[in-house]
């Protein structure tokens, strides 16, 4: 079994129990939160991922249907060689617009070594533990990208330079260049989330835990913003091993795996004159350059997250602890009486003078 030090207490509020319902990306059944109580004996540490020993891969089907119409990019001055499009099989002049109805497809996976922190608090002897202040950028700042796709459908249509047929009906999908995932961060909402820890027989402690959190996505598809940001409610359902060290340090593995879908309304989704190479029918073989308009009104995202997070965490000081051993004893008062009045060791509560004030602090964190 790992060293242990004697645990001081810190006083922590008691929480009523709370319900966070499932809304958006990377969520789960909605689950209610045992009450957070108080821990007698909590020792609290601040933890940090280990970005490179720890792993994201992110599951992603983007579809955001829309309409409009396309038109061949000719332009009598700039461009008199352009595509021109017509109306039905044959004849007919002009360069006219052509109405359709298409989504954009966006798929693939990301792969990302996440950042990120959050406050773990434990009571070994009580078997307890407390999640807090997850705040996590799961791509660790570095974007994914993804192939993107529009799966059109149009009426019939026949072009000039390439001189080819459209038959209506006929359902294409077009490669369309890459979509962007430029953000995925989850920000835990609410009050600490309390566990149980297991005691396993090599000395660590297994718990699980589902952290309400908010998600912030952006995503980009053909210059648009498909994924605005707008914080999303969700859970993270964290499931992990526990390792205390002797150094007043913990070790903890997590692993996560999530799966979700999501449909959005999409507020600003208008776009015009959209470059579209499209692949001639009859006959194949040639590319017909278009101007597409449309918009977009909203987007469906499905989502699978498989992490593996390394994290490492340092125990907080307790206001009052002066000389460090983890402790408030009257050892620290000797030190704080010490420098009564004075600027150094002592000052609890950080105003620049030792005095009453600062007595109170310690007292209040006595071991």
């Amino acid at each position: 079994m790992p060293t242990r030090q004697k645990p001081t207490r810190q006083k922590t509020s008691r929480q009523k129990t709370s319900r966070f319902p499932c809304l958006g990306l990377l969520c789960v059944a909605p689950i209610a939160l045992a009450t957070s109580v108080a821990l007698a004996d909590e020792i609290v540490y601040d933890c940090a991922l280990n970005a490179a020993a720890s792993t994201v891969v992110q599951s992603n089907d983007v579809n955001a249907p829309f309409t409009g119409t396309f038109i061949g990019n000719y332009e009598a001055t700039t461009n008199p060689t352009g595509t021109r499009t017509i109306p039905g099989f044959f004849g007919g002049s002009g360069n006219n617009a052509i109405p359709y109805t298409a989504s954009f497809a966006l798929a693939g996976d990301i792969n990302s070594h996440p950042t990120g922190t959050l406050r773990f608090s434990t009571d070994i002897e009580a078997l307890q533990v407390r999640i807090g202040a997850v705040d996590l950028d799961l791509l660790g700042g570095v974007p994914g990208t993804l192939a993107a796709t529009v799966n059109i459908n149009y009426q019939t249509f026949h072009t000039v330079a390439p001189n080819a047929i459209y038959p209506g009906g006929v359902n294409i999908p077009v490669p369309v260049g890459n979509g962007t995932i430029s953000t995925l961060r989850a920000v835990q909402t609410g009050p600490v989330v309390p566990g149980l820890l297991v005691p396993q027989k090599n000395g660590t402690y297994t718990f699980n835990a589902a952290v309400p959190v908010d998600y912030v996505v952006v995503a980009t598809l053909l210059g648009q913003n498909v994924i605005d940001g707008t914080p999303t409610p969700g859970v993270l359902p964290l499931s992990g091993t526990l390792t205390v060290q002797p150094n007043n340090t913990v070790s903890i593995a997590v692993t996560v795996s999530n799966t979700s879908s999501s449909t959005q309304p999409v507020a600003n989704g208008a776009f015009t004159d959209l470059a579209l190479a499209l692949p001639t029918v009859i006959p194949t073989g040639g590319i017909a350059n278009l101007l597409m308009s449309g918009t977009v009104t909203q987007v469906t995202v499905a989502q699978g997250l498989n992490a593996t997070l390394a994290i490492a965490g340092t125990r907080v000081p307790i206001p009052g602890d002066l000389n460090g051993d983890f402790l408030v004893n009257s050892l620290d008062l000797a030190i704080l009486l010490s420098n009564w009045l004075g600027t150094g060791s002592g000052d609890c509560n950080g105003d620049g003078i030792v005095d009453s004030r600062d007595i109170a602090v310690l007292l209040s964190n006595w071991s």
